[in-house]
């Protein structure tokens, strides 16, 4: 069986490459590679990477805005649509739902299923509108 998952870099809390205390860079494998993906597209601006204009999320674009249910609606559809872009995602399976929303920030639970995977994997999208930053965090990460 083809591993459709790969290997990529580890990426730690801020982005930056993990580095065993050997030197060697520490890689993602199997799902966990799956997952860092879809945290790598969320986080990044839609068409920021010069090499590829299509990667990336429209999430940002809410920080600053009201809680509305048009807003909300709109912020939990786009991550829905961006985490389904992955094709290792099953289809019709991504769910976006928002914790809370109010002056501080944007906090948001996302859900989907990988293929030939029989549970839902989930992260938690925190965006601060004071500091204009994001953390995306894995609910039951992998140990690797």
């Amino acid at each position: 069986m083809t591993d459709i998952y790969g290997q990529d870099i580890k990426l730690d809390t801020a982005g930056q490459a993990m580095v065993a205390a050997n030197g060697e860079l520490i890689l993602t494998e199997g799902v966990e590679t799956g997952v860092q993906d879809i945290q790598l597209r969320l986080r990044q601006p839609l068409g920021e990477l010069f090499y590829d204009i299509e990667f990336g999320a429209l999430i940002y674009q809410w920080i600053k805005e009201e809680n509305t249910s048009a807003n909300r609606m709109g912020f939990e559809t786009e991550v829905e649509r961006r985490v389904q872009l992955d094709p290792r995602v099953v289809p019709g399976t991504s769910a976006c739902k928002i914790i809370s929303w109010n002056e501080v920030g944007i906090t948001a639970r996302c859900e989907w299923q990988f293929i030939d995977e029989d549970h839902p994997f989930n992260l938690v999208i925190e965006m601060d509108s004071v500091k204009q930053e994001m953390v995306i965090k894995d609910v039951n990460p992998r140990i690797g």
